[in-house]
């Protein structure tokens, strides 16, 4: 019976937001593929098989390319650039076609000389580069799938809404993909190789799973893919299909007309604004149509990442600037560039061997002052039209807040030397994401305008995991006590000094945990755009007096238990 098949929840990666609906469609790999054809009979005719299939995929490529200059404009359009270079290498040709001489068929050929070529990027150290890897796999897919007759993601057309699970997606796939397609899920890539970035920017949920997910996936089974919070949710029960199918119209109808515009507020008064997390521009149409009060996270390390040159002051200012002047009068809040560990653009991959791995967030800035200068004047510059504030990433404690800001006003000064325009008031603020700063954030708010707790990170340095590590991720669902113990002293110290408190990790976007923040104290709440409607939905239905008394009793409970049972009463 249908009915009898147990609701599962796997978790993995969420690198492009929003929530999709539908049946899981599984896609071949192209080695399997590949493997599946039979060594060439006849060379030369297998030869000009493959000659062929690259000029029809360079043909493909062109079209792909000029729709999205045409959709994206031409600074961001030229995501697909390096595949035609790569499609046009004679050098690669021509060991394919060496290959084919020996008695290879043309798609074993293709697969095995790209392999080679994806490999050598695959293990490097720096996540940048290793995930540079996916490009020879994406042009190595698009030639197989040539090649075998099965051209991307055709397979999905009249189905009706379904959720794409394969190893690998293609850049190419998320040109034009067919209309019944609502979310991706895969097991290789990362967050800021060329399909997540494509993904985001036509506004399509996607995650990435840990190696062997596949297997765990059943064909035509009904799903939800939350790219959000990283979430598959396989044979849905009744609540979750109802929750997120009311996300599901309300963000259809406001495709169709006006977005929600009033504030979030519960049924006695109480207000919290409610932001978005951005990584570029691009995401304003979204934060528009989703009824966002502001910017709470401009994840601004994003500009960086897909550069192996960094972006001029020129570059970063235009972005900025975009930014704060198509939301005025609301307010963008931009994170300094939150680099270090394993996460350095390309043109920082040099440095990785000798970096300390506490030399990260705004300690990485300081310690690259040409770098951060130029970052800072950028911000500064565009601050001028007055709604922006300047958030700095991972602060330690005092003295890396004091350091950080005497190099802004060494900036500052310059700016006025120059007679160039800036907000001199512009809100400085602090992320909480490491537990010195969340013990000392009393002395913090003393010399801070605003506090924003990443919870993502404070979950992971206060309990010694990794939120990347997909065995682990159970617990970033979970409201540890030690750390509502640290939200609670952080809100605390703020309203001691009056600073407001935003919550812009994970734990901001998910409904069980809204009534807790609420009643701790939480002024702000930054998430995905796509989950604000939810979030002003569950605020409007709750009672600020139920959700303080919540939170005293989640402050007396000692265990993970205790506390999942308090909440789950709290929803009904």
């Amino acid at each position: 019976m249908a009915g009898a098949v147990s609701s599962r929840i796997l978790k993995g990666i969420g690198v492009s937001e929003g929530i999709g609906m539908g049946s899981v469609l599984l896609l071949p790999d192209t080695a399997e593929l590949a493997r599946r054809h039979p060594p060439a009979a006849d060379v030369r005719a297998e030869i000009l098989r493959y000659r062929t299939a690259q000029e029809r995929v360079w043909t493909r490529f062109q079209q792909a390319a000029a729709h999205l200059v045409r959709e994206l404009g031409s600074k961001d359009g030229g995501t697909l650039d390096i595949f035609g270079l790569i499609l046009k290498d004679h050098g690669i040709s021509q060991e394919i076609e060496l290959l084919i001489g020996s008695g290879k068929s043309a798609p074993v050929a293709v697969e095995q000389v790209f392999q080679r070529l994806a490999n050598s990027q695959k293990n490097v150290k720096n996540d940048y580069l290793r995930e540079r890897f996916t490009v020879w796999r994406d042009a190595c897919k698009q030639l197989v799938m040539e090649l075998v007759g099965c051209h991307s993601l055709d397979a999905a057309l009249g189905r009706g809404p379904v959720i794409v699970a394969a190893r690998e997606i293609t850049a190419f796939a998320l040109v034009n993909p067919p209309k019944e397609i609502k979310g991706f899920v895969r097991e290789v890539g990362g967050s800021t190789d060329h399909a997540s970035i494509l993904a985001r920017a036509f506004n399509i949920p996607m995650i990435i799973g840990k190696a062997g997910l596949l297997v765990e996936l059943e064909a035509g089974a009904p799903a939800i893919v939350d790219g959000g919070t990283g979430e598959l949710f396989l044979h849905p029960a009744p609540e979750l299909l109802e929750k997120y199918g009311k996300l599901s119209r309300a963000a259809g109808a406001r495709l169709g007309g006006g977005s929600d515009s009033l504030p979030a507020a519960t049924k006695d008064g109480h207000r919290i604004a409610l932001l978005a997390n951005l990584e570029t521009s691009h995401g304003l149409n979204a934060l528009r149509r989703h009824g966002a009060e502001g910017v709470g996270l401009f994840r601004s390390e994003f500009l960086f990442m897909r550069r192996t040159q960094p972006p001029s002051e020129d570059e970063q200012f235009q972005e900025f600037q975009r930014t704060a002047q198509t939301i005025f009068p609301r307010q963008v809040t931009i994170r300094t560039a939150d680099f270090g560990g394993d996460k350095l653009p390309a043109f920082l991959a040099d440095e990785k061997e000798g970096l300390s791995t506490g030399l990260r967030g705004i300690r990485f800035c300081l310690a690259h002052e040409e770098f951060f200068r130029t970052h800072v004047r950028a911000i500064l510059r565009a601050s001028a039209g007055g709604n922006m504030r300047m958030m700095f990433p991972l602060v330690p404690g005092l003295e890396t807040l004091r350091k950080a800001k005497a190099f802004v006003r060494t900036v500052m000064e310059d700016l006025a030397a120059r007679s160039i325009p800036f907000d001199s008031a512009i809100p400085v603020g602090v992320m909480i994401e490491v537990p010195s700063a969340a013990i000392m954030a009393e002395a913090l708010a003393r010399e801070t305008d605003f506090f924003s707790i990443g919870t993502n990170d404070l979950l992971q340095f206060t309990m010694g995991i990794s939120r990347d590590d997909l065995a682990l991720m159970d617990y970033s669902r979970s409201v540890q006590p030690s750390i509502i113990q640290l939200i609670a002293h952080v809100v605390k110290s703020g309203r001691r000094k009056k600073r407001p408190v935003a919550v812009c990790g994970e734990l901001a976007a998910q409904p069980w945990a809204i009534p807790l923040l609420v009643g701790l104290g939480i002024d702000e709440l930054s998430m995905a755009a796509s989950h604000i409607p939810m979030a002003k939905e569950r605020i409007r239905g709750l009672s600020y007096a139920d959700c303080r008394v919540l939170a005293r009793q989640a402050l007396a409970l000692e265990t993970i238990t205790d506390i999942r049972t308090l909440l789950k009463r709290a929803e009904k």
